[in-house]
């Protein structure tokens, strides 16, 4: 029997580690569970989300990868068994896009969504970080401010104001929407829902993400032993402080994005941060923590109610009123300014040694001089 399975993210839930963990055992997965993972080379599944939905993602759907979904859904028709596309762009699709996609998959005997989801206290944190890696500004407080502003839940009195810009937090982790605009086609059967392990939560053997993740397929992952590396991609709260700061120097009237993504990204970012002490990471404040309780509360129980098949424990989600250890409401200038000057130091050991000796036109003078020298000493020697 055919069936398909789209693993719609949601972005920052583990993501990039499955792609990559799923990637490096594609051929052990379909030898012993036959399980498909399509696609030539990873990034395949990127450009069949932003193809999907090219009027969202303009400047990512390139015309020279309008072909990818068409090869990946010949290999998904002539594989008799079980397929799977995944990449958090498809958490974006809207109703004209999953019935595209659907038309599409037609001949598939059966179609199941899976949303990997995380709680709303790392979350915020987390999506505001991966927002100042990319050029933006909104310091903390008001990227929450802005989350909460336009929460799907907000009542009338906490209406945003009219000049408040919306963060399209909402748009990526509104997982009771998101989940509810593919029930609709597909029906709750066939929505699954695989919780991210609570942070301090006692992990059991088999219970992690990647094994919850499987399960949710009827893949067994004993056979899968193929390991992923494990990189360092968070900062800390003293780090991103520094990053947003390099940013308000650094936005794109004065900077292009190649250069940022080379330098800022790939250097500072890439090389520098992630290799330094971590210190305090960002967290909530007693009533940002608050808030997102009560809204955790409430999204939790309209998936509860909505009968989705869960792979691992919705309570994975609701957030505990005390804060986690180790994290701060808001770094020092002391801890920012640290890392402002262990990075500049780590950036000086790095750089070449700039090129020593005279410029060319000093040495085109010298030589002058030299003739000059040589010609005036003949003279006054005859």
């Amino acid at each position: 029997m055919a069936v398909v399975y789209l693993h719609i993210g949601l972005p920052k839930t583990g993501t990039t580690h499955l792609q990559d963990r799923l990637w490096r055992n594609r051929d052990i997965a379909l030898r012993t569970s036959g399980l498909l993972y399509p696609g030539n080379v990873i990034s395949d599944h990127f450009h069949v989300a932003v193809h999907l939905q090219p009027e969202r993602y303009l400047d990512w759907a390139d015309p020279a990868f309008a072909g990818t979904w068409p090869t990946l859904l010949g290999q998904i028709r002539a594989w008799p068994q079980t397929s799977l596309l995944s990449h958090e762009l498809f958490s974006t699709a809207g109703p004209e896009h999953i019935d595209a996609l659907m038309n599409d998959l037609s001949f598939a005997d059966e179609v199941h969504v899976i949303a990997t989801v995380r709680d709303l206290g790392r979350q915020l944190p987390s999506v505001w970080q991966e927002n100042v890696k990319n050029q933006h500004l909104a310091g903390f407080d008001e990227f929450v401010e802005s989350v909460r502003a336009f929460a799907p839940s907000a009542s009338v009195s906490e209406a945003p104001e009219a000049s408040r810009v919306e963060e399209p937090f909402w748009e990526f982790q509104d997982y009771v929407g998101i989940l509810e605009r593919w029930a609709k086609v597909l029906g709750a059967d066939r929505v699954h829902v695989v919780t991210v392990p609570g942070r301090g939560a006692q992990q059991v053997d088999g219970d992690g993400l990647w094994e919850r993740f499987l399960d949710a397929m009827g893949v067994d992952p004993e056979p899968l032993t193929i390991p992923v590396p494990s990189l360092n991609s968070s900062l800390s709260a003293a780090q991103t402080e520094f990053l947003r700061g390099l940013n308000r120097r650094l936005q794109p009237d004065t900077i292009a994005w190649q250069r940022y993504e080379r330098i800022i990204k790939g250097q500072v970012i890439g090389e520098i941060l992630f290799d330094a002490p971590v210190g305090p990471a960002q967290g909530l404040s007693p009533g940002q923590r608050q808030w997102a309780a009560g809204q955790a509360e409430s999204m939790v129980e309209a998936v509860r109610t909505a009968g989705y098949e869960v792979a691992g424990d919705l309570d994975d989600l609701l957030i505990a009123a005390d804060g986690a250890s180790g994290e701060v409401a808001e770094p020092s200038t002391e801890a920012v300014l640290e890392v402002a000057w262990d990075t500049m130091a780590s950036m000086v050991l790095a750089a070449p040694l700039p090129k020593v000796g005279p410029r060319w036109q000093t040495r085109a003078m010298n030589l002058v001089r030299r003739a000059r020298r040589r010609a005036l000493g003949a003279r006054r020697g005859a």
